[in-house]
């Protein structure tokens, strides 16, 4: 066993639990982090195991078969982000646009400070 093995898997251990703890939304998503995380852990203690199945598909080494995996999964979180970021911002528009109206109308009709108000939660 190589001294980066049990640091390795530590780590994506580490990863794993951050992601159950704090971050994790869906079932689904769950289910990827945790094949993923069960892939990481083979490739680390079985390398070879990247190497034959780089084999099959006609590429030559295994972490160049990794390489060409990890690109577009990295592109797609990307756009998985992006659009996360875009439905939080529609959203975080309406909620201020409902204050604005909300403090509008409560100094037309006089009711008193916007901070008295009281404003929905979301």
């Amino acid at each position: 066993m190589i001294l980066a093995q049990p640091i390795i898997t530590l780590l994506l251990g580490a990863l794993v639990v951050l992601y159950f703890a704090r971050l994790r939304s869906r079932a689904s998503d769950m289910l990827v982090v945790m094949l993923c995380f069960g892939v990481a852990i083979l490739l680390v203690f079985r390398p070879d195991v990247a190497t034959n199945l780089a084999h099959v598909f006609g590429i030559g080494r295994g972490v160049d078969l990794i390489l060409y995996l990890t690109i577009p999964g990295l592109a797609m979180m990307i756009l998985v982000l992006f659009a996360r970021t875009r439905d939080m911002n529609a959203k975080l528009t309406t909620v201020v646009r409902e204050l604005a109206i909300s403090e509008a109308l409560s100094r037309k009709s006089g009711m008193g400070h916007p901070e008295q108000l009281k404003v929905k939660s979301y």
